[in-house]
């Protein structure tokens, strides 16, 4: 086999590799998904899929809320918060793209994404 034979082979086999790499590096969309939150002995928890969105405490008895807003066909909603549980429906027709989750007004928050 001539250096030029493996040259060519070499780069045909380069080639379906990086195919197959951008075939499967490309992002999927999620339908849904579900992030945890742990802040002063208090837990958390967030999900959302393209219709429905809640955050709520799951364990502990701290006296912070549960904090949650979504983006809804590009526009980016208020913080609703409640000492339990908080939820938001997406009208009819529409789609939650993005949904933040936090466990107090000044916290950091963690994102699900839908897009």
């Amino acid at each position: 086999m001539t250096v030029y034979k493996k040259a060519a082979g070499l780069l045909a086999a380069a080639g379906v590799m990086t195919g197959l790499l951008l075939a499967t590096a490309a992002p999927a969309q999620a339908h849904e998904g579900a992030v945890d939150i742990s802040r002063n002995g208090c837990g958390y928890w967030g999900y959302s899929n393209h219709n429905y969105a809640e955050t709520y405490k799951s364990s502990g008895s701290c006296s912070g809320h549960a904090w949650l807003r979504v983006r809804i066909n590009g526009v980016i909603g208020s913080w609703s918060h409640a000492a339990g549980e908080v939820h938001v429906y997406a009208p009819s027709g529409m789609s939650i793209q993005v949904s933040d989750h936090k466990s107090c007004a000044d916290c950091g928050y963690k994102t699900v994404w839908h897009i």
